[in-house]
């Protein structure tokens, strides 16, 4: 595939068309894959059948994937983990034009375990209503017989070298080593999902989750920062 190595090419045929829980790459690690194929004269057709893929509408879905910032970025997973947003859904909030909007929307999405149809529907209504994405979201929430919500905790991560060593590694192995984290700090209390990224984290889970990290004498944001740090440094 022109503009690929044969790792990634491998990388992408193990990660896209599978049901597998644990492939290589992130949703948005596979757009930025195919992005650069494209950008190397690859058509779109030519990549889908190389990845074994019934049509190359598909790969539209990935790359507007790109539109979305880095926060919302890294929020996009394959739909089993609760700390992450599906690929359909985040395609779809990438056509809000709005940054913002697109923030606030994976933001709540997440809190209030948005539906990929309940996602569609905001949009939706924003599209056409020119109401405040606020109130698109009230609006589909108000559908509900029952509002479920949960604790998320977005905590920054306080060491630009952990950052850039972070940068270094996949998706997969950051959320491996997040994993870790809670299992020191919050052992034997059930989360509903975790996702690091490069240059933050997220948590989700109940009261008890919440009041155990947000009780780390230290500060949770500087305790997940150490030990991030101390498990990438024994690597090395």
């Amino acid at each position: 595939m022109r503009g690929l190595s044969s790792s990634e090419v491998r990388q992408l045929i193990l990660s896209v068309g599978t049901h597998k829980s644990a492939r290589p790459l992130s949703p948005v690690e596979v757009a930025k894959l195919m992005d650069k194929a494209l950008e190397a004269g690859e058509k779109r057709r030519e990549i889908a059948a190389r990845l074994l893929l019934e049509d190359s509408s598909i790969i539209g879905r990935f790359i507007r994937l790109l539109r979305l910032p880095p926060d919302v970025q890294q929020l996009i997973g394959w739909g089993s983990d609760p700390a992450t947003l599906s690929f359909t859904a985040g395609s779809e909030i990438a056509r809000l034009e709005d940054e913002q909007e697109q923030l606030a929307l994976a933001t709540a999405a997440l809190e209030n375990r948005f539906s990929k149809s309940e996602i569609m529907q905001v949009v939706q209504i924003r599209q056409r209503s020119g109401n405040s994405i606020k109130e698109c979201m009230k609006a589909v929430l108000n559908q509900r017989p029952v509002i479920e919500r949960r604790h998320v905790i977005v905590g920054s991560l306080q060491s630009e070298r952990l950052k850039d060593s972070l940068r270094q590694i996949s998706q997969l192995e950051r959320d491996n080593l997040l994993q870790s984290a809670l299992d020191r700090y919050s052992p034997n209390i059930p989360r509903l999902g975790s996702k690091l990224g490069d240059g933050y984290f997220l948590l989700i889970g109940d009261d008890r989750l919440h009041a155990a990290i947000m009780s780390l004498p230290e500060g949770f944001e500087q305790a997940i920062t150490e030990y991030l740090t101390r498990e990438l440094t024994s690597k090395d």
